[in-house]
């Protein structure tokens, strides 16, 4: 079979510009519980030792992505692991270990370990540096009248906030930001580095923290997960790697992606952007929801069937791959009206599911509100003028809806005031 139409394809996204909603609107409407087969022969550029072998259903409705991801008894992450593709063997069990995809009772305890650094009392504690972060960062392109936005600006503060949560020194956060994009750029064909060097980097400065950890206790959130337990016993060494792999991708990719996307959306709807300007404070925080609807960062999870059961009014099967498509499930016209309408003002634009929901919602969500609220309000304040220059580039991907290069052009600061 070509891979037209096929989800398995990572240029469909570049090739559309974005997520292909023409496909997503027509499966919705006439086979909500789509079948995506496999390709013959089709090799993920990640590594030799993962496939796309197996087909998958894929979910467009929004009730759909709901009920499935909130059931992970009969919807499972740990089985098949958390993501699309078929791992085996060693692989498998590092997905299973990853923080994504551990067993329901695991993940409980291990949610409830690490979740006091994310509560709403102890971030409000960070968010004067967030402040200060956000606005250092724009110092530093203010005056210069163009950058590129990906990586001098949207990626800074997300990095910077998860090493400081995390426990990780500042001199091996530009290590953990290289790794980390390399770990999410899996399908890149023109990528000179090993797929696997990246992965095997983190864990090289996650085993090293962690022994520091051990040896030294502190209030970090690694420091919480080594030396925290379990049903009475300690987390193992693989638990503690790929939880630190884990952050080190979803910790920045969420919201330097859902910034890059904010500038890209307010130049090409000016009118709501001219709204925003007017009156920041009262419109930017449902804007960012509004824009994490209409452009999720994240664009797919997995769940396998553990028992025959039925989605939608469709049969499935014991061991059947389920894709959770967010980007399908933010437009689903039975929740949002005029779903691919951008619109700020939009009063249930939170009801958006691009940070998941159930068991496995995004644990950082709080935190990614508020740097993006920080960020972006600077941009709009002392930036205003900000729009792209020239071509900008997707990432080669069936994972992430991710913008990786954007220049920008704006009038300096200095000359503004």
């Amino acid at each position: 079979m070509a891979l037209a139409d096929n989800l398995i394809d990572p240029d469909l996204i570049p090739s559309c510009g974005g997520m292909p909603h023409d496909l997503f609107d027509a499966w919705r409407e006439t086979d909500p519980v789509h079948w995506n087969p496999p390709v013959d022969d089709y090799q993920p550029v990640m590594t030799e030792n993962v496939t796309l072998s197996r087909g998958f259903w894929v979910l467009t409705r929004h009730q759909d992505v709901v009920d499935v991801s909130r059931d992970q008894e009969l919807f499972s992450s740990h089985e098949g692991g958390p993501l699309i593709w078929d791992f085996e063997g060693e692989l498998l069990a590092e997905q299973r270990a990853g923080f994504m995809g551990m067993r329901p009772a695991d993940h409980k305890a291990v949610r409830k370990l690490i979740m006091p650094p994310f509560a709403a009392g102890e971030l409000a504690k960070f968010y004067p540096e967030i402040d200060r972060i956000a606005s250092s960062i724009i110092d530093s392109v203010a005056d210069r009248g163009q950058c590129e936005f990906v990586f001098d600006v949207a990626s800074k503060l997300p990095v910077y906030t998860f090493c400081k949560l995390l426990g990780v020194p500042d001199d091996l956060r530009e290590s953990v930001f290289t790794f980390g994009n390399q770990t999410a750029d899996t399908e890149n064909p023109d990528r000179a580095e090993d797929p696997r060097a990246a992965i095997q980097g983190l864990y090289g400065i996650a085993h090293q923290l962690a022994a520091e950890k051990r040896a030294n206790p502190d209030n970090s959130m690694l420091s919480r997960v080594v030396h925290g337990e379990v049903d009475g016993e300690r987390l193992d060494d693989a638990t503690i790697l790929m939880f630190f792999v884990t952050l080190s991708i979803a910790g920045h990719e969420t919201t330097r992606g859902t910034a890059t996307q904010f500038v890209r959306l307010m130049r090409e709807h000016p009118e709501q952007y001219e709204l925003l300007r007017g009156d920041p404070d009262k419109y930017l925080p449902n804007a960012i929801e509004e824009v994490l609807r209409h452009s999720p960062p994240v664009i797919k999870f997995r769940r396998t069937v553990m028992a025959d059961t039925e989605i939608g009014g469709q049969q499935v099967k014991k061991g059947d791959k389920i894709y959770l498509s967010y980007p399908a499930a933010n437009r689903d016209p039975a929740v949002f009206a005029d779903p691919h309408r951008f619109d700020i003002t939009r009063e249930n634009a939170n009801k958006h599911l691009s940070f998941g929901t159930g068991p496995h919602i995004c644990l950082g969500a709080r935190l990614a509100r508020y740097q993006l609220k920080a960020l972006l309000k600077e941009i709009v304040t002392r930036i205003p003028d900000i729009h792209p220059e020239g071509d900008w580039e997707m990432m080669r991907s069936i994972w992430f809806n991710a913008i990786i290069k954007m220049p920008v052009r704006f009038t300096p600061e200095a000359a503004a005031a």
